[in-house]
């Protein structure tokens, strides 16, 4: 893309490139904004936003849309940026989100301008340190952030992934099975009548016992919505639990099946109750 002012070329702007850093950008603000609310979003949902906040950037070479770029009209976009990264999340979190990435941006402006002042004494003349513009590198600390957060999280999770997981068998007349159970804090779920804990287990793992002769059991529960339903489970003879490599204990439970997969990765294929370990 050529600038032109009065016939005169000002500048060339190769849009995508313009597009990559601008998402970049915002892709950073988006991570230090849930950072600095301790949240996690789904980063399909803050690829989206940034990618949209990218190319609303470009509504800066394009003089008939100029007014965008106005504060009474920035406000709502960068809430809409929000309610694309944030999707049904409750909206005084997404306020106070979109008001922090406001801030941040504003602050990430004024380094750009410090920079620019620092470096040239004119500053139209762009952003130059030897070979590499402060841009540049400015953008390359951001993808080193996001990079060592984005392991940092991976490192973390895979830590107490491996820290809340314990091997368990669900033993019953006609075999057993073996399974990798994860210690669910918020599954306080229990069968009404024997006032047993519950655990949650695929359809899949468990198609290789043969349930048919055991006492089906319909749980009632309830998900966030409200909305109430009915958990097929059965009482299995015992469950035994492997705190560690040579510990373990056997446990009375009941087994819920749950048609959906736990673990998109695999990693565990059942949920305890927090009530067994």
């Amino acid at each position: 893309m050529v600038l032109e002012s009065k016939g005169l070329v000002l500048m060339v702007v190769y849009v995508d490139v313009y597009i990559l850093e601008n998402f970049i950008v915002n892709y950073f603000l988006m991570t230090v904004t849930t950072q600095t609310l301790y949240i996690r979003i789904n980063n399909k949902r803050a690829v989206l936003s940034s990618v949209f906040a990218a190319f609303y950037s470009l509504i800066i070479f394009v003089p008939k849309l100029q007014f965008m770029t106005s504060i009474p009209l920035k406000l709502p976009v960068a809430f809409l940026i929000i309610q694309l990264a944030y999707g049904k999340t409750e909206i005084i979190l997404k306020l106070k989100a979109a008001a922090l990435y406001i801030v941040y941006t504003f602050v990430l402006a004024g380094i750009i301008i410090f920079l620019q002042y620092r470096n040239s004494n004119n500053p139209a003349a762009g952003l130059f340190i030897g070979n590499f513009t402060s841009g540049s590198q400015l953008t390359a600390l951001m993808i080193v952030y996001i990079i060592l957060y984005r392991l940092a999280c991976y490192v973390i999770d895979r830590r107490k992934l491996k820290t809340y997981t314990y091997p368990i068998e669900i033993i019953t007349k006609s075999g057993s099975v073996k399974v990798q159970a994860l210690l669910d804090t918020g599954n306080e779920l229990r069968e009404p009548v024997t006032n047993l804990p519950v655990i949650i287990v695929e359809k899949g793992i468990i198609s290789g016992l043969d349930t048919n002769k055991l006492c089906r059991i319909y749980i009632p529960y309830k998900v966030v919505n409200g909305q109430a339903n009915f958990l097929e489970a059965f009482k299995p003879e015992v469950v035994k639990v492997s705190l560690d490599e040579k510990h373990f204990e056997y446990k009375n439970a009941v087994i819920g099946i749950s048609d959906a997969k736990l673990s998109e990765a695999g990693e565990y294929q059942a949920l305890l109750s927090r009530d067994i370990i």
